[in-house]
């Protein structure tokens, strides 16, 4: 009796492969799973410490250990809480995480007027001098006319209330109000400190209104 080869003779396995569906169907599932197999336990999705550690304390447990713990999947998920899940996942959900309002924008105080420069001052200063000055001219002298003098020349008369007074051309009134012009109808003043500051009384009636004032 001879004994049978125990040598793989692959010619005949090809030729059972040709002339056999079931063995070609056999073969193709086979494939299907080992490829499978190797999909699942090299795909990055799934942890390296949960494989390990389902290899090694699988080995541990007794068959009604591990089923219990397969009923389990949120304490069997564990293993994954110290890996970060890929970046399709993390992605922030505008409805669900709302920002905080931003804080609301300080407003800048108003800066200071910056302070007058010289110009500005002297300007003001003299302002308020020449109305010091203005307040102060002959207002309440009332002109009636002139007359010639002799040796002084031109005299012109005016009423102070009920007291007439005679001044003539060249006189001072009040340190700076001089008197410059006695004409027919008028008679002018003139402010010795500011030459454009003036002060012309005309002639009027005895009950006429108030002088004529230029300024």
């Amino acid at each position: 009796m001879s004994t049978p080869s125990s040598t793989f003779n692959f010619q005949a396995m090809r030729q059972e492969l040709r002339a056999n569906p079931k063995t070609q169907i056999a073969l193709a599932a086979f494939a299907l799973v080992l490829i499978y197999a190797l999909y699942t336990f090299l795909s990055p999705d799934t942890p390296k410490g949960r494989r390990t550690a389902a290899g090694a304390g699988g080995a541990n447990l007794d068959p009604r250990q591990l089923q219990g713990l397969r009923r389990l999947p949120d304490l069997a998920a564990l293993g994954q809480a110290g890996e970060l899940p890929h970046a399709a996942k993390v992605q922030r959900d505008l409805f669900m995480f709302e920002a905080p309002a931003p804080p609301p924008a300080k407003v800048k105080p108003p800066e200071p007027p910056p302070p007058p420069s010289k110009e500005e001052l002297d300007r003001q200063r003299q302002a308020q001098e020449k109305a010091q000055e203005y307040a102060g001219r002959p207002q309440d002298l009332r002109y009636l006319g002139f007359f010639k003098g002799s040796p002084s020349g031109m005299v012109g008369a005016f009423m102070k209330g009920e007291e007439p007074v005679t001044l003539t051309s060249g006189t001072v009134l009040k340190e700076r109000w001089k008197l410059v012009a006695i004409l027919d109808t008028k008679a002018e003043f003139q402010n010795t400190k500011y030459p454009d500051m003036r002060l012309v009384l005309e002639v009027r009636e005895a009950s006429g209104g108030a002088p004529a004032n230029q300024f």
